[in-house]
């Protein structure tokens, strides 16, 4: 119907300018009744084109709604796999101290010779209800070890969980940026086709050359600007499938970052818990011996508590270790999994060696400490600058939930400041750069 319209459109506007602009005398007047009824037959059709332009209006009004829709909804994903990553961030965090905990107990057993103090202390218990004490005491410490590998476990487990769910968010969150783009070029589409009909139909409606002129030049614009943007949309179309090429790309590289760490991290927990269950079985042995020698030699030694006691030293507490921070994780090929256009997605994005599971701005201190990575208060060119919930970060503050990270281009010592880029949805070029300058005091910085 609409393409027939257009059509009889089109068919009268040839008519009306295929008539002679210098006409003979004797048939001037049936010219003149000929384009007469060209211009009332396209008046005739003005209900049915703005039937059209309606129909047209509604849809472009329709469509927009359904973009408003999943803006909201893209808006709401951002939340979820910020939330995601600042849970995953918690656990990793806790998981490297555990891990501290577990390697420094295996050392302790492997090159102290925990296990020797164990015999020792049983040896030197004054009675055999001191003995059975000693025993009870470390089968509760061993219980514990075993309690700590068991919650180990469920963290990397919930890790592994989390980290899928987020994965998942973001496959969801670039999914509907498809369709939300797709969405903005049906609008430009319909709202081009509604600016071509209503140019054709005012080109047609004019009965003055140049009016008709002029109108026909807007028609052609009109064109113009719908060739355009089908052009823009293939150029956009062409960058999409780029980006979801680099993007999977990105998301093989950190899946096979994630295992290998997963992997290793298993190996290591596993090996710990030989070492403790070797320790845990040499002490039983050992204490069973012990138990039989004490009880045969319980009249000799009642006779000599006394005297025993004098001469035996009190065994020196085995003294606490110092954690060690160990070597920095490299994260330079796990690709980039924070949501496009967030804080953090800009950082990775020039930072490489960032980690890819850090969280939301304000937990990357805690997570690159855990990881390895010097974190002070020393500003440097080349390292990332975090700041706090709600911290000034120049003209603005930070998200008072999530915090707000930046890559340090350079420091200024003369006068303290430091100048950096930055990405973020609050700004025009969300997936960055954008810079500013601004005191370097105060703030959390982390060294590659």
């Amino acid at each position: 119907m609409k393409k027939n319209i257009i059509a009889a459109l089109l068919v009268c506007s040839f008519a009306v300018s295929a008539v002679p602009s210098i006409a003979l005398a004797d048939n001037y007047d049936q010219q003149i009744q000929e384009k007469d009824q060209n211009i009332s037959d396209l008046q005739g059709k003005q209900s049915e084109v703005q039937v059209q332009i309606d129909e047209l209006t509604n849809e472009i009004a329709t469509v927009s709604g359904k973009v408003k829709d999943l803006e909201a909804k893209q808006d709401q994903l951002n939340k979820d796999t910020m939330k995601l990553q600042d849970k995953i961030a918690i656990l990793k965090v806790r998981i490297a101290k555990r891990n501290e905990i577990i390697k420094n107990q295996a050392r302790d057993t492997q090159v102290k010779g925990q296990a020797t103090s164990y015999v020792s202390a049983v040896l030197e218990a004054d009675s055999l209800s001191d003995v059975i004490g000693r025993v009870q005491a470390m089968s509760t410490i061993v219980k514990a070890n075993q309690s700590l590998m068991e919650q180990q476990k469920a963290d990397e487990k919930a890790v592994e969980e989390k980290v899928k769910d987020n994965e998942a968010k973001v496959a969801e969150i670039q999914a509907n940026q498809k369709e939300l783009e797709a969405q903005k070029n049906t609008i430009a589409n319909k709202q081009a086709e509604l600016n071509v009909v209503k140019a054709n139909y005012a080109a047609e409606q004019a009965t003055a050359e140049q009016d008709k002129a002029k109108l026909k030049k807007q028609q052609q614009a009109a064109k113009a600007e719908q060739a355009r943007i089908l052009k823009q949309q293939q150029a956009a179309e062409k960058a999409r499938k780029a980006e979801e090429a680099r993007q999977a790309k990105e998301a093989a590289k950190a899946q096979k970052a994630f295992e290998a760490s997963q992997a290793k991290a298993a190996a290591e927990a596993e090996k710990a818990a030989e070492a403790e269950k070797a320790a845990a079985e040499a002490d039983k042995t050992t204490t069973s011996s012990s138990t039989e020698e004490s009880t045969s030699s319980e009249t000799q030694a009642d006779t000599t508590t006394s005297s025993t006691k004098d001469d035996t030293d009190t065994p020196t507490p085995t003294p606490v270790p110092t954690p060690s921070t160990g070597g920095k994780v490299d994260h330079t090929g796990s690709g980039n999994m924070y949501a496009v256009g967030q804080c953090t997605w800009y950082v990775k994005n020039v930072a490489p060696w960032a980690g890819t599971y850090w969280g939301n701005g304000c937990q990357w201190g805690a997570s690159a400490a855990a990881d390895g990575f010097q974190v002070d208060g020393t500003p440097a060119a080349g390292s990332i600058v975090v700041f706090a919930q709600g911290q000034s970060v120049g003209t603005w503050n930070a998200d008072p939930a999530y915090g707000h990270v930046a890559y340090v281009q350079s420091y200024n010592a003369s006068n303290n400041t430091i100048t950096i880029t930055q990405g973020g949805m609050g700004f025009p070029t969300p997936t960055g750069p954008n810079t500013a300058t601004l005191s370097a005091a105060g703030l959390q910085y982390i060294h590659p």
